[in-house]
């Protein structure tokens, strides 16, 4: 095993230790061994894209040349080369794959912003469009570098030229430097990022409930048990309405938009009505779009709340329920006709 790898596991724990300055010195070292000269230059949190006029005139030329059912394409592509070089750079860099997924899983998103940067020039829409770019390898893939798996090269240096810009590479990568971005006249590079998971008992995946699951210094991106959504519906689940779920053309963020906003507000703003009603309960359908109806059978507590008022329970049940006593029947595992309670508690 070579000396340095258990380095490069720790250092696959992001955020981990950063040192700038150490990692801007070894950024220098880099450039030196290639023969290359640029200005080094970080992108720090709040950046903005006009302040970085070379980075800006860059994104402009990639813009101009880009069509939309391109990119779209090539995100894809770029998503599935990603994944086999993560796979094979090392099974210990667990965070480092967790931020490729990030990137990956905003690509489909951002690719559309294009579009709007291109047709009218918005300032927003151009730095999102700048935000894939940098962080993605879409259209980008000459020009940007992740580095958790490019400084593996360092580990099967065998000649003194390669040695002399992997080892420095390295270097940087531990000391806090994510990925690089290269321009004609600058080499960008982002510290790495504060990563945010829930483990399951054989992975684990992207998810927090208050905050983005991946703090970047480039953009924030929201996860909710892996899958990837806009930020509102982490920080403020009271602006979801039924009509950003209905909206809504990816399948599984429409059910986090759900599951958010509570499937009984949905029902209700959805305007679902009663399909049975029986001395069990009242069930209720209502269609989502792309995917299975939501069905919940509302229950009333046989017992009072301290002030006698008799408090509701919405259950959610499968969609083929005919009748509220099949659908309370279900919840606890029983047919329709094996339900007959004497005494409700």
């Amino acid at each position: 095993m070579h000396k340095d790898h258990e380095r490069y596991c720790r250092a696959c724990e992001y955020p981990g230790p950063i040192n700038l300055v150490a990692a801007e010195r070894h950024l220098h070292k880099y450039l030196r061994a290639l023969g290359i000269k640029r200005h080094i230059m970080r992108l720090p949190m709040g950046w903005r894209l006009e302040d970085h006029p070379d980075l800006e005139r860059h994104i402009a030329q990639i813009l101009e040349k880009a069509f939309p059912q391109r990119a779209a394409r090539d995100a894809m592509d770029a998503m599935d080369a990603m994944a086999a070089r993560a796979a094979r750079a090392a099974m210990a860099a667990r965070d480092a794959r967790d931020a490729m997924a990030a990137r990956a899983a905003m690509a489909a998103r951002d690719a559309m912003d294009a579009r709007a940067a291109m047709d009218a020039r918005d300032a927003r829409a151009l730095h999102r469009f700048a935000c894939w770019c940098l962080q993605f390898e879409g259209w980008s893939w000459y020009w940007r570098w992740e580095l958790s798996w490019v400084v593996t090269t360092h580990f099967g240096a065998k000649t003194d030229a390669v040695k002399a810009w992997s080892k420095p590479l390295f270097e940087a990568f531990v000391s806090g430097a994510w990925f690089l971005y290269w321009t004609d006249t600058t080499l960008y590079w982002v510290s790495k990022p504060t990563v945010h998971v829930e483990r399951l008992p054989q992975s684990r995946r992207l998810h927090n409930d208050s905050g983005p699951a991946l703090e970047s210094d480039v953009e924030n991106l929201y996860f909710v048990h892996g899958v990837m959504v806009p930020a509102f519906v982490v920080v403020r689940p009271d602006w979801i309405t039924a009509k950003h779920i209905q909206q809504e053309t990816n399948v599984e963020v429409r059910r986090v938009m759900i599951e958010k906003m509570t499937p009984e507000k949905y029902l209700s703003e959805s305007g679902a009505k009663p399909i049975h009603s029986d001395d069990f309960g009242t069930l209720y359908r209502t269609e989502v779009p792309g995917d299975e109806p939501l069905t919940m059978v509302k229950v009333v507590n046989s017992t009072p709340e301290p002030s006698g008022v008799f408090k509701d329970y919405w259950l959610r049940v499968p969609p083929d329920m005919k009748t509220a006593r099949a659908a309370v029947a279900w919840t606890f595992s029983m047919e329709e006709n094996e339900y007959d309670p004497l005494i409700q508690t």
